[in-house]
């Protein structure tokens, strides 16, 4: 019970950067999107999907298989592995079941049907999309998730890195990082500080996406240290 009452605090703090730095911006720009058209056209990169299929399905706009779309591809499912990774390491710690390893993360995620089954590889942790592999670190002592997603071309744009939660953010909104070098990428060590990989050759990019004002972005961290005290009593 002991050991269970000193990881509350931790959990809090996770669970409150998390909610600052992702689900509020992502909640804001879904209510956002509400309020727009509601044709939902279809974005494909090539030659994916028949003419015929999409002549069928609505309207449909198709980006040349360049870099530029294969990047975008690859953050949105890094990006949907860090959240449903993070989301199942602090659902766990709050049942007491804390995941043991990156393994136990992925097998976790594909159970509730998060990510697609396909991806798995034999390999720990690592994940096989169309155009990389992402590769799942993860910390149990700080209940903390690394991913980093690795080209499988020069073409599919560079490697990105997305840490949860990312406590060492200083309110700079929800971020990624991008390497500047596409030939002989420097991987950084896992959960090396934000010096070490913008030493290795990396930039922070932040998400394109709605921001939360300066005065609601002090509430809401406000929020998640009055929540982490509350643990400690």
């Amino acid at each position: 019970m002991r050991e269970r009452g000193s990881i509350w605090p931790v959990i809090s703090v996770a669970a409150g950067a998390f909610f600052v730095l992702v689900i509020v911006p992502l909640v804001m720009q879904r209510q956002k999107s509400g309020r727009m058209a509601t044709v939902d056209p279809h974005v494909t990169i090539g030659d994916e999907i028949g003419a015929e299929q999409l002549s069928r399905s609505g309207p449909s706009y198709r980006w040349p298989d360049s870099e530029v779309p294969r990047t975008s591809e690859r953050l949105r499912d890094l990006t949907a592995v860090a959240i449903a990774a993070t989301n199942n390491v602090i659902e766990g710690a709050m049942r007491g079941r804390i995941p043991g390893d990156t393994g136990a993360i992925v097998s976790n995620i594909v159970q509730l049907q998060l990510i697609p089954p396909e991806w798995v590889t034999n390999q720990p942790g690592v994940l096989k999309t169309a155009h990389g592999t992402i590769h799942l670190r993860y910390l149990p002592s700080g209940l903390s998730v690394e991913a980093i997603s690795v080209p499988g071309e020069p073409t599919d744009g560079p490697a990105m890195l997305i840490r949860l939660p990312d406590l060492e953010n200083v309110g700079v909104g929800p971020r990624y990082f991008e390497s500047m070098q596409v030939d002989g990428i420097a991987y950084p060590e896992p959960f090396a500080s934000i010096a070490t990989i913008i030493a290795s050759g990396w930039q922070p990019r932040n998400f394109k996406q709605t921001q939360i004002a300066d005065d609601q972005k002090a509430q809401l961290i406000q929020w998640a240290n009055t929540a982490a005290q509350a643990q400690q009593k």
